[in-house]
């Protein structure tokens, strides 16, 4: 079976853009290359508390990658802000 390519749309797609139109994703890049290192912390949760944070990171910070990362480290600068007071 064979396809007749005269009838394929040609929309443009595929085609990488134009050097002067891309943008430079190397000097846009908002991560910092000083952070120090990252380390896994796992913890098992009851369900409803694994759905419930999941929830209030995305409200907090949105439904993207790291909310949760975030909302902990929000949580842990909270803990330490008390703890220095008392």
């Amino acid at each position: 079976m064979a396809t007749n390519l005269s009838k394929l749309k040609s929309s443009g797609k595929g085609t990488p853009p134009l050097v002067e139109e891309a943008e430079d994703v190397i000097k846009g890049n908002p991560r910092d290359e000083d952070k120090a290192p990252l380390r896994p912390l796992q913890v098992r949760v009851p369900e409803s508390v694994f759905v419930e944070f999941s929830e209030q990171a995305g409200r907090e910070f949105g439904f993207t990658h790291g909310a949760k990362k975030q909302l902990f480290l929000k949580m842990w600068q909270a803990y330490k802000a008390q703890s220095l007071k008392a």
